[in-house]
């Protein structure tokens, strides 16, 4: 399993070190400590404070960057209300703020998870039957993965039926950089969270074509999300291309990419026809999962 070191900075306005230790401590910061004495946790006051982070949480759902007023005016909280939330939220990883507009994005640490959990339960029943049949459309070995850090982790596959052929296996981990799945849910990430990945990204180079350097790799990025769809020529490993393209849910959020991958001298020579199908079958996923940002 590879293991690129990254790092996520957290930006907060407490001490380096800083977490809640209790439920308690949490409410704290959330609300200040004039509450009424003898008020507990217990009942009403839990609940409403879980539903006021949801709410804030909520608030992103498919918008980038949003500041304290655009949150405050979205879940009707008074502003001190969301600042306290929003601090709390940034300490505790859940958030990130830009520190040229100082405006806020939900954590790599939240998406992935949310990922995580569709993918397991949705994504992968949903995209069966398309998988299935992108493989037998194209004759090229197809793959379903998601993110996690700087990797794409395979979740699913049908393999080729040619003796030769690109294999990779559920539960399989893939430098990000180094694979269009990878460079697809990369793209598709918000633009404060993607270069504070790279900063601390160690991009190993696997062949010649491997894109090593940051900055020309958030270009890179950049034009996939443009484009619509990644390709890899040998990049991870020499004679081995692919392309892939994005899986959005209902929020029109990128949980996962479907990639089809194979020898070099069969597949580039179909490139044009191996990228309609794969992004025609990144849609029908989608719409399988009521996205509809394409009706």
């Amino acid at each position: 399993m590879l293991t690129p070191h990254v790092r996520l900075a957290i930006l907060s306005p407490f001490k380096s070190g800083t977490s809640f230790h209790s439920t308690e401590q949490m409410r704290q910061q959330c609300w200040g400590k004039d509450m009424r004495h003898g008020e507990t946790l217990e009942g009403e006051n839990t609940v409403q404070i879980v539903h006021r982070i949801a709410a804030v949480l909520r608030a992103f759902g498919n918008k980038g960057l949003l500041g304290i007023t655009d949150l405050a005016n979205a879940t009707g909280l008074p502003k001190s209300t969301t600042h306290r939330l929003v601090t709390a939220l940034v300490n505790e990883g859940l958030l990130v703020q830009d520190e040229d507009n100082h405006k806020y994005a939900l954590s790599l640490r939240v998406t992935a998870l949310g990922a995580s959990i569709l993918s397991s339960h949705i994504v992968r029943k949903s995209a069966r039957p398309i998988l299935m049949e992108l493989r037998d459309q194209t004759h090229e070995s197809v793959h379903l993965a998601v993110l996690e850090g700087l990797e794409a982790v395979i979740i699913d596959t049908e393999d080729s039926y040619f003796f030769v052929r690109a294999v990779n296996v559920p539960g399989q981990h893939l430098p990000a950089h180094a694979v269009s799945t990878g460079k697809v849910l990369l793209a598709y990430q918000w633009e404060v969270r993607l270069r504070e990945i790279l900063s601390h990204a160690m991009l190993t180079r696997y062949t010649e074509q491997t894109i090593t350097d940051p900055q020309l790799l958030f270009e890179e990025l950049r034009r996939v999300r443009q484009i619509g769809y990644a390709v890899s020529y040998s990049e991870l490993e020499e004679g081995i291309d692919a392309v892939a393209a994005p899986i959005f849910d209902h929020l029109g959020i990128v949980v996962a990419s479907v990639s089809i991958g194979g020898p070099s001298e069969r597949c580039r020579p179909k490139q044009a026809e191996l990228i309609g199908a794969v992004t025609q079958a990144g849609q029908q996923v989608s719409q399988a999962l009521r996205y509809v940002g394409w009706h």
